[in-house]
């Protein structure tokens, strides 16, 4: 027999996991479609160019998924010397950038929809839950005790999905901007070795380790403003 705590738990974990698909799927094809469109068609014929969600899926992504209720999908690759002029620096961007922007927008739309159904209230609770990782459906439901249950589960979908997009924003724009500048330094250095190993690792351990709340703290106020701010131009908030 479940008690509350178990209950919760298994709310979780099909919430998360709900949540998990959305984000690496779209963000993952967003990523090869891009790439595609700026001249490389790497991502696109290993399969990442599908809404299907088993192309991006990642066996330990999902593992941690469900045990830490945060996972990443399949690593899209990306090979630069498909990329050319002209424009190329900005191409490499843009197919470099493609997930942190599906990500972003996708969190952005999730604050949306929580404004349309709670109000602008729903900010602070959203806002909290998001900054101080309390990933329960029962803050939502504490925080509008006139929802229905349906009401507050699909809510709780939908924040967990901008915890999850916030989060691997921040973390890809890290990682993708450490593989923008090896790109750089490869491109104007003949010695590339010894920077390979710092910028690939290393370079993005000390940023994650120096500056990740700084921006994950930043990345949530961004995106609460911005779904906010849509909503209210729409006259809906």
């Amino acid at each position: 027999m479940l008690n509350i705590q178990s209950a919760s738990m298994v709310i979780n974990l099909i919430t998360f996991f709900l949540a998990y698909l959305v984000a690496v799927t779209v963000s993952g094809a967003f990523r090869a479609w891009v790439a595609k469109k700026v001249g490389d068609p790497t991502a696109e014929s290993l399969g990442f160019l599908t809404l299907n969600p088993i192309a991006h899926i990642d066996p330990l992504g999902l593992a941690v998924l469900f045990i830490f209720y945060f996972g990443w999908g399949r690593y899209v690759p990306i090979n630069p010397l498909f990329i050319h002029y002209p424009h190329r620096g900005l191409k490499l961007a843009a197919a470099y950038f493609a997930d942190v922007f599906a990500h972003l927008v996708m969190a952005i739309l999730g604050i949306f929809i929580l404004v349309i159904a709670f109000g602008k209230q729903v900010l602070f609770t959203t806002t909290t839950m998001l900054l101080g990782l309390r990933m329960s459906h029962l803050y939502i439901a504490g925080a509008h005790p006139d929802s229905s249950s349906l009401m507050v589960s699909v809510a709780f979908v939908v924040v967990a999905a901008v915890y999850l997009n916030v989060v691997l924003g921040v973390l890809y724009f890290i990682r993708n901007a450490s593989s923008l500048a090896m790109i750089a330094i490869a491109e104007h250095s003949s010695d590339t070795q010894e920077y390979a190993t710092f910028g690939l690792f290393i370079l993005p351990f000390i940023i994650i380790w120096f500056f990740f709340q700084p921006l994950l703290v930043f990345t949530v106020n961004l995106i609460s403003i911005a779904g906010y701010l849509m909503a209210a131009l729409l006259g809906i908030a």
